[in-house]
């Protein structure tokens, strides 16, 4: 059970109604992170373009970005993030088998150098915040510091999405 109230349309304020409209699903469900930031209108509203942005347009390659977001959520033990990622990186090209091994990546032959070393600044940076130089520059063997910027800021995202949801306990949707 969640920590805070849900903002349900009914009740809610005309900021609130505003913000929930535009995080309502086509099939018009409202997810419940989105209910209980609703409780935040503004930050909210300013958080949405960026996510989208960077979920949906950015240079990363989205498998990769899956692959980050889904470890990060793992490593934080926030299954409310890592179950919808994990079926988006499906739909982009992760696999059951990645999925399954993804904590054992390092001697896993299911993941390309590249995916290693996205895993390996993922749990380096979600784990220490700072990198190790060997970890950037195997990084940057692979992506290019456009990339390397966005998987960062995705790693980031995960974790801010990962501790909102643990701490407030937000219930499955």
């Amino acid at each position: 059970m969640a920590r805070l109230s849900y903002v349900e349309k009914e009740g809610a304020g005309p900021d609130q109604e505003k913000i929930l409209a535009q995080v309502t699903q086509k099939s018009g469900k409202i997810a419940n992170i989105w209910k209980l930031w609703a409780h935040s209108p503004l930050t909210l509203e300013t958080f949405m373009p960026f996510y989208k942005a960077l979920m949906m347009k950015g240079s990363l390659d989205g498998k990769l970005r899956e692959l980050a977001y889904v470890k990060t959520s793992l490593l934080n033990g926030c299954p409310y993030c890592a179950g919808p990622h994990k079926s988006v990186g499906l739909k982009v090209g992760v696999t059951e088998q990645q999925l399954a091994e993804i904590d054992t990546y390092s001697s896993s032959a299911a993941f390309s150098p590249a995916e290693k070393a996205v895993l390996r600044y993922t749990e380096e940076l979600t784990r220490n915040v700072k990198t190790s130089d060997e970890a950037m520059q195997d990084l940057k063997k692979h992506l290019n510091e456009t990339q390397i910027v966005e998987l960062t800021l995705t790693v980031g995202m995960a974790n801010l999405t990962n501790r909102f949801n643990v701490s407030l306990a937000t219930d499955p949707d």
